[in-house]
């Protein structure tokens, strides 16, 4: 996977975390599919092509799957089921984490996603 995660993934994915923090309602809750569209909104914020912004959604969901998600890109288009943000928080966290742990590794290979 070294090969197919974007320079702009890091910062995609924060952008993302801060976008569905702010975006989640007064229940503290937003949908699945919030989260992709705060991707792409990041993606054209920072001027990265569509394919850096799926191959970024493709380390979310590996993420997110790692985590005991089922299915994670039925998720990332739902618009009927609310999810607690902090369940989408954390999805975006841990991919974070995984892409510094990924990023320092000395080997090049890509990192195990924690179940913290």
């Amino acid at each position: 996977m070294s090969k197919m995660v974007p320079n702009s993934a890091k910062q995609s994915l924060e952008r993302s975390l801060d976008t569905v923090r702010i975006r989640a309602d007064s229940n503290g809750e937003c949908f699945g599919g919030e989260i992709a569209e705060s991707l792409r909104e990041a993606g054209v914020a920072l001027r990265v092509d569509r394919l850096e912004v799926l191959l970024t959604r493709t380390v979310l969901t590996r993420t997110m799957e790692s985590l005991g998600e089922n299915y994670p890109a039925e998720v990332l288009q739902d618009y009927e089921n609310r999810m607690p943000v902090s369940k989408a928080l954390r999805y975006l966290s841990e991919a974070i984490v995984w892409l510094e742990k990924w990023q320092t590794s000395e080997l090049g290979s890509a990192p195990s996603v924690s179940n913290g």
